[in-house]
């Protein structure tokens, strides 16, 4: 009797297996173990060999059912269903597909490669498996739905999370890669460089006579930023005409952010990164 308890109908077991009840019914008459019969579908040997049974119902009748493991069974899984990608993990923890890639990346599980990533031998013993866009050719990984049960993951998404909390009370104003820096919009740039893999350097002198130093400065494209922020004081509206007029004097690359880019930081960075070289 308790084996017989731990089986399900095959309505059910399609639910558990994330499709429809036709879909399974198909399914099952395709791989032969169901077969039917006037009007009602019956086992067959190999159905029975599965260890397909009847079960009667007052309601219903005589209907087949199936111990619950066979949600396991190799023959009803596409391995394809038990992956997903970034925007997937994404879905579930409330972050966007790049930030999620560029957390992998923090974990040395994904590396960028030819414009997408590249899985590393660390990423693939989580489970990690290395696709490629069928169009375009940009490599992409795939993962495990189950990888935010993942030890490990799930503590970069903690830390991460604690981290932005953090930010957002302004303890400090200490970025992921510990950069002490004045602002919180500052902490945010930061940790986006930072998670990017971009090199940079934060209150960097100007390359000019006149004493001014920029927020962030990026070696590789020999490219500035610098963040606006919404101070209305008299003396901060100085320095920053001030500060405008030495990047257009000295003919300086510079990229200049908004209080409105900070919460579209995944769209508005790369594409001014683009226009100077950087890929990301």
């Amino acid at each position: 009797m308790t084996r017989e308890r731990n089986k399900v109908s095959t309505s059910a077991l399609a639910k558990m297996l994330g499709k429809s009840s036709r879909q399974l019914f198909t399914e099952l008459e395709a791989l032969g173990w169901i077969k039917r019969e006037e009007q009602r579908w019956s086992l067959t040997a190999k159905g029975e060999f599965e260890q397909g049974s009847y079960r009667e119902s007052e309601r219903y009748g005589r209907y087949i059912v199936w111990p619950d493991s066979v949600t396991e069974h190799r023959a009803l899984v596409n391995p394809e269903d038990r992956l997903t990608g970034a925007r997937g993990l994404g879905l579930k923890s409330g972050l966007a597909a790049s930030r999620i890639n560029q957390l992998l990346a923090d974990l040395g599980w994904v590396r960028p490669w030819l414009k997408g990533w590249q899985l590393t031998d660390t990423g693939e013993a989580q489970g990690g498996v290395q696709k490629e866009d069928i169009h375009t050719s940009i490599p992409y990984v795939v993962w495990p739905k189950t990888l935010p049960d993942n030890t490990v993951f799930k503590r970069a998404l903690r830390e991460f999370g604690l981290h932005m909390a953090e930010v957002e009370q302004c303890h400090g104003c200490r970025a992921m890669d510990g950069h002490l820096l004045r602002s919180e919009a500052e902490v945010k740039i930061d940790n986006w460089l930072y998670l990017a893999q971009i090199i940079h350097a934060c209150d960097k002198p100007l390359p000019v006579a006149e004493q001014a130093r920029a927020d962030f400065y990026l070696p590789q494209a020999g490219l500035f930023i610098e963040y606006w922020g919404s101070e209305k004081s008299p003396s901060y509206l100085a320095d920053k005409m001030r500060k405008k007029a030495l990047y257009e004097a000295h003919n300086l690359a510079v990229i200049e952010l908004q209080e409105v880019d900070l919460d579209a930081l995944d769209e508005v960075l790369p594409r001014q990164l683009r226009r100077f070289g950087l890929a990301c």
